[in-house]
């Protein structure tokens, strides 16, 4: 089984290199490319070490609580992490994993549970979020023994149990309707059950925050019935109710994942539906080739809510600020800009998503007369849907507050035009050719660093000279990246 996993690894990464001329074109170049990017350890190793960074960082809360109850509260409040990721990589990665047609030759096999290759493939992304709290895991061995390894058992179930979710996420709502009066309101409505869904997860993560502030006044009613996850994972200083609840979980979703699996490979066998065709009334438009091609990328995002989910996401990272903004009553010119800069920060995130759009039918796009000045303007077009619509309504309900802050519409505009632009800049620096660059955590993290200092100077020109030497910045840095990438 594995070997096939690392056959159908190699392969999804083989198609994506292929999808680009300037890697495809040089042999050499491209043998060196795919023997970095297809081998799952390295890949696996490459993450692992990133997350590793933040997991030392996570780790000093632990050491620094003042006893064992305070520590286990801690540490449930991490093991969101793993529970997150999993759920977020498994919904957004299947999607496209199956749209590169890879798994197409199993399907003639006689495999009755083919799915697995699929759920062991994209279980693989997950692997760094669990490594990142090994720290904290150390942490809590060496200080409380046997709490710690229960704490990484919790670690794995969480991880478990976020892929389990995904994976029912894709196949309920992942399926792809061609055509059809409603499957645009179809699609709506999956998305926005899946956006429900996750912002269970925010109140959760709410609750422990409150949790772990006033834990020594409801510590009594938490220990005895908080069995959610991943309030349960402050059990492990009871080590026996801890691993009854475990028990628990595995009895509920071991039997959910295998009947995932068999509903995933009947759809996956099934392919794509087709409603009874219909005649419509059709007229063609002509539009700037920018403008075509974003509205082709914004279509296939709706019809995929997979997709879909993938470009609203990010934005929940910063989701809890922005309420915490909003309900404060008090809303000062930075408070709104803070959230401003945070969505900016963010923006930058969906370009793994909005690469992915295209998937098999890239081909047929590099077969047009589009240049990459074209192709790249309106990925970033489709990037800045989201978050420019989000830091307008923001400011919009800050101004209904405050009058005086709807001075800062520009600024919600331009923030996530300058990190967007910085984002395809580094992707897209020196292509001459239409072409999928290979993205990975690295290149991510590398990136959001870059904005980071982007911002951060940003940020400094409105804190010492004002708003408006930061607005001409913002203008001014907008403009030179989108010159770099006019060819």
């Amino acid at each position: 089984m594995l070997e096939i996993v690392k056959i159908l690894y190699r392969e999804l990464h083989y198609r994506r290199l292929k999808s680009n001329p300037q890697i495809a074109s040089d042999p050499e170049k491209f043998k060196k490319q795919l023997r970095s990017t297809g081998d799952i350890k390295k890949g696996i190793a490459f993450q692992s070490v990133a997350f590793l960074f933040f997991g030392f960082m996570m780790a000093g809360g632990v050491i620094a609580a003042e006893d064992g109850t305070r520590a286990a509260v801690i540490f449930a409040t991490y093991s969101l992490l793993p529970f997150v990721m999993a759920l977020y990589t498994t919904t957004v990665n299947a999607s496209y994993a199956v749209s590169m047609g890879i798994f197409e030759p199993l399907k003639s096999l006689p495999l009755r549970t083919g799915s697995k290759y699929l759920s062991l493939l994209l279980a693989i992304d997950n692997i760094p979020a669990v490594i990142a709290l090994l720290p904290a895991v150390l942490a809590m061995t060496a200080k409380y023994g046997v709490p710690g390894v229960l704490g990484f058992v919790w670690i794995l179930l969480g991880s478990f149990i976020g892929h389990t979710l995904g994976l029912v996420v894709f196949t309920t709502f992942g399926s792809i309707s061609v055509g059809g009066r409603f499957s645009k309101i179809r699609t709506l409505a999956r998305t926005l059950g899946v956006i429900l869904f996750i912002s269970m997860f925010y109140a959760l993560n709410y609750v422990q925050g409150y949790v772990n502030e006033h834990y020594e006044d409801i510590l009594p009613f938490f220990s005895k019935y908080s069995i959610a996850y991943p309030f349960s994972v402050a059990s492990i200083m009871d080590p026996l109710h801890s691993l009854l609840l475990i028990v628990g979980y595995l009895t509920l979703f071991l039997p959910l994942y295998w009947l995932i699996l068999r509903r995933l490979w009947q759809r996956l066998e099934e392919g794509v539906e087709r409603p009874r065709s219909e005649i419509v009334s059709f007229r063609a438009k002509i539009h700037h080739p920018v403008v075509a091609l974003a509205i082709k990328d914004l279509r296939i995002a709706f019809r995929k809510s997979a997709l879909l989910v993938g470009l609203i996401f990010p934005l929940f990272i910063i989701l809890p600020s922005a309420l915490n903004l909003l309900v404060s009553g008090s809303i000062g010119e930075w408070s709104v800009v803070s959230v401003l800069f945070m969505i900016g920060w963010v923006a930058s995130i969906g370009i793994d998503t909005v690469l992915k759009i295209d998937g098999q039918e890239f081909e047929f796009l590099r077969s047009l007369p589009i240049t990459v000045g074209q192709f790249v303007r309106a990925k970033l077009l489709v990037m800045n849907a989201v978050p420019v619509t989000a830091g307008l309504g923001l400011v919009i309900a800050a101004s209904y507050i405050k009058f005086e802050n709807i001075k800062l519409i520009p600024a919600a505009v331009l923030l996530p035009l300058l990190t967007s632009s910085i984002a395809l800049a580094f992707f897209y620096w020196g292509e001459k050719e239409l072409s999928v660059p290979e993205t990975n955590f690295g290149h991510v993290l590398a990136l959001m660093v870059i904005n980071g200092i982007a911002l951060g100077l940003v940020a400094g020109t409105w804190y010492f000279l004002g708003y408006p030497y930061a607005l001409a910045l913002m203008v001014v840095g907008s403009a030179v990246v989108q010159a770099s990438l006019s060819r």
